[in-house]
């Protein structure tokens, strides 16, 4: 039987990456793993966001990872505030 790891809805802070103002992906993925950790208490695996990903409030961007009994899970992320270098999301996940 597979479990069900579903988190919502988080705020969290992240460092923004130089001049371009980019989404730093460590940072970004440290934000998942947080997040499922908090609400679930399963840490998640092989945590992989984009580069690139443009700082700016709206902005919308997958991350994924491995869950429980190796089954794969897609964080979808969206940019909700944008402060100096620190970054707040709204992240919802879902089994892929």
């Amino acid at each position: 039987m597979r479990t069900a790891l579903v988190a919502t809805l988080a705020v969290v802070a992240v460092l923004i990456s130089g001049c371009g103002s980019t989404i730093k992906p460590e940072g970004a993925a440290k934000s998942v793993v947080d997040l499922v950790k908090k609400q679930t208490g399963f840490t998640p695996t092989d945590v992989k966001c984009p580069e690139g990903v443009e700082a700016k409030e709206g902005t919308k961007f997958e991350c994924k990872f491995t869950g429980p009994e190796g089954t794969e899970y897609t964080a979808d992320m969206r940019i909700t505030k944008v402060d100096g270098e620190n970054v707040e999301f709204y992240i919802d996940t879902r089994p892929s």
